[in-house]
């Protein structure tokens, strides 16, 4: 199986909301996701079919934030959110974002960015709508600086 990630476009939104269903984050717009646009926004195709989506929004010239991350329950497991994150990751960096925070609720994932990205928590924020787990009403706020990360991950550690 080939993974192939590109930039998302609408053609893609469909695919894009069936992956969000799945993790509760396709209420789109709410008070936790005011809009969805692709201008920073990646999809992943394994044979041709969108297994994965992530994105990312601007909020200054050296800060960014993580938005939605997702992939189909059918293909976890396979590398494939490892992926998007780097590639994501690495756009930023190449636009001169030092400061990258993520918000996430589950356990594992907040476990999954800390292990393979360098991130450190930083923070709790009450959800403004009910997204991502239901059960948790609270986003942990993770950050990671992406110079120190580029540079971790150039020796190979």
């Amino acid at each position: 199986m080939k993974l192939i990630i590109e930039k998302a476009r609408e053609n893609h939104r469909p695919a894009i909301m069936r992956l969000l269903k799945q993790a509760n984050m396709h209420n789109i717009p709410s008070p936790e996701m005011p809009g969805l646009t692709y201008e920073n926004y990646y999809v992943a195709k394994l044979d041709g079919k969108v297994a994965g989506f992530c994105g990312y929004r601007m909020l200054a010239h050296t800060e960014a934030k993580t938005e939605l991350m997702v992939v189909d329950r059918r293909y976890r497991g396979r590398g494939i959110g490892f992926a998007l994150q780097v590639r994501r990751m690495e756009d930023m960096l190449a636009r001169g974002v030092r400061t990258l925070t993520t918000n996430t609720d589950l356990p594992a994932s907040i476990e999954w960015y800390m292990k393979h990205f360098g991130y450190r928590k930083a923070g709790r924020a009450k959800k403004l709508h009910e997204f991502g787990d239901p059960a948790i009403n609270h986003w942990t706020v993770l950050r990671v600086d992406l110079k120190k990360w580029a540079r971790k991950r150039k020796k190979g550690d």
